[in-house]
């Protein structure tokens, strides 16, 4: 199950499990997303080894709704494997990745370009 915990009054920190749990509480995060307000998200995927194309779909499409309202979706915490299966999808360069939650902070408050 996923760890939620507000972070600043406009950036929510999620602490996600690892697959195959992972692919129904994005969906679940997706549905809420309305509910949680207008927020920043840091997802953090450091229980994540291996992460399916399901989960990437939906972090996609998180990352779009997110961007719809003007905010930032940021990866943290990726496992070397999880970030090469990233970069072997191209995806590398279309979202935002920060090391741990501090970086993670300091990447929201950066227009989306200057992070990459």
């Amino acid at each position: 199950m996923m760890e939620t915990r507000l972070l600043e009054p406009d950036v929510l920190y999620v602490f996600l499990p690892p697959e195959p749990t992972l692919r129904p509480e994005l969906a679940l995060l997706r549905e809420r997303l309305t509910q949680v307000g207008d927020r920043h998200l840091i997802l953090d995927l450091s229980r994540v080894e291996i992460i399916t194309s399901p989960s990437i779909g939906n972090l996609l499409l998180l990352q779009r709704q997110l961007a719809q309202r003007g905010r930032r979706l940021i990866l943290c915490g990726a496992r070397l494997t999880t970030r090469c299966i990233f970069r072997v999808a191209g995806l590398d360069t279309i979202l935002d990745f920060a090391e741990d939650k501090s970086e993670g902070l300091t990447a929201v408050r950066q227009p989306a370009a200057e992070a990459r």
